[in-house]
């Protein structure tokens, strides 16, 4: 027994020991302490609209064409026995200097033929009046009385209105013996570059050809770039004979011909009349004066080539007291979000008044200079939801 005793009391104690160290932890246990609710209201930036004065601009592109262009062809026949020096391709010609010389042998015999017969003509006339003047005094001294019709038969008048006709038609063939020789000598009609030449020293050029013509000449003193903008940007642009007397000022650069921040000037011509039938786009010409760069006051431009591919910025009206936004502050393409002054998200619909590149201009009805325009991104906006905010705002076209 007293055996036994010895075995079981450690044990008990043991026992005893573990239930007084768990109940002092069961009446002293650990309490966390409470900490406040942490906002988890999104951070986001805020950025402030200003109202200004803007200068709009409408960008396009363009290809440089001809204003006017002429294949020429002589208005008589003959052969080249002459060539003038700027009759090369690429060569330069003012208005009204020759191309070529065509053989004027034959024309200037038909001037010697047609002066003969106008001479002749001359002298059938006064024979004529001489009979007219004999007949007159035997008619007064016979005394006959004789109706119109046969007074115009005795007096000869008939005779006296075919001599007439007969040196008019004389004159009139001596007048166009002489223009004929005169187009020997085609001439440039207007100030021009010589494209293509198509005929050389002996060559017979057929008068009126349907076939190769002398040369296909362009004017230089505008050339044209037919561009295509949108449709609702025409109200922008000031366009003669429509809403204007001047066209719209037009910047013309073309960077991989004449480098960057280099461009010509020109103004808007004219609109046509149809529209692209692909991109439903308007198409506007754009007068480029002095394209070639020949005058004094252009002499350091770079020369616009027929064929270049150019960018156009139109200077269209100026709008009025508008808000200027970054194109990154819209979401949908049609909506902004705001900081109301409860500290929550405001979704609005906008309409722009205007657009370009990177850029929208809402008029001044749509927001107010004291909004607060959201420029953070939210993963999932929910109008009306909490939001916080950072110190400081900028300007929203900074």
């Amino acid at each position: 027994m007293a055996n036994k005793l010895k075995t079981l009391l450690p044990a008990a104690l043991i026992i005893l020991l573990v239930v007084a160290i768990a109940g002092y932890w069961l009446t002293n246990k650990p309490r966390a302490d409470r900490k406040p609710t942490e906002n988890f209201a999104p951070l986001v930036e805020l950025t402030s609209p200003e109202i200004k004065n803007h200068q709009t601009s409408i960008f396009a592109m363009g290809t440089v064409i001809a204003s006017q262009n002429v294949n020429l062809t002589p208005r008589i026949s003959g052969m080249v026995v002459e060539i003038s020096p700027n009759f090369i391709e690429g060569g330069m010609l003012k208005k009204g200097e020759p191309l070529v010389q065509l053989d004027p042998t034959d024309y200037l015999l038909a001037i010697k033929q047609k002066e003969n017969e106008v001479a002749k003509a001359q002298f059938n006339l006064k024979l004529e009046q001489g009979q007219q003047a004999i007949v007159k005094r035997e008619y007064q001294l016979l005394g006959t009385n004789l109706n119109d019709q046969e007074q115009e038969l005795v007096l000869r008048k008939p005779h006296l209105n075919s001599a007439k006709a007969a040196l008019a038609a004389a004159e009139a063939s001596l007048k166009q013996a002489h223009l004929d020789l005169e187009r020997t000598k085609p001439v440039a009609p207007f100030n021009a570059i010589i494209v293509t030449r198509n005929a050389n020293l002996g060559a017979w050029m057929p008068a009126f050809s349907t076939g190769t013509p002398l040369a296909r000449l362009v004017g230089t003193d505008s050339f044209w770039i037919n561009a295509s903008i949108p449709v609702d940007k025409l109200s922008a642009i000031n366009i003669p004979g429509i809403n204007s007397n001047q066209g719209s000022l037009v910047k013309i650069s073309y960077e991989t011909g004449w480098g960057v921040g280099v461009y010509r000037t020109g103004k808007v011509k004219r609109l046509q009349a149809e529209i692209e039938p692909e991109g439903r786009m308007a198409k506007v010409i754009v007068e480029v004066e002095d394209p070639l760069a020949q005058k004094p006051a252009n002499k350091n431009a770079p020369p616009l080539m027929l064929g270049n591919y150019v960018r156009l910025e139109i200077v269209g009206h100026e709008l009025k007291d508008v808000f200027i936004l970054p194109e990154a502050l819209l979401h949908e393409g049609k909506e902004i979000w705001l900081l109301n002054d409860q500290q929550q998200l405001e979704i609005r619909p906008i309409n722009p008044t205007w657009t370009e590149p990177g850029f929208v201009y809402l008029s001044k009805d749509q927001l107010s200079e004291s909004a607060q325009i959201i420029s953070s991104d939210l993963s999932t906006p929910v109008a009306g939801m909490k939001l916080r905010t950072k110190p400081s705002a900028q300007p929203a076209n900074s």
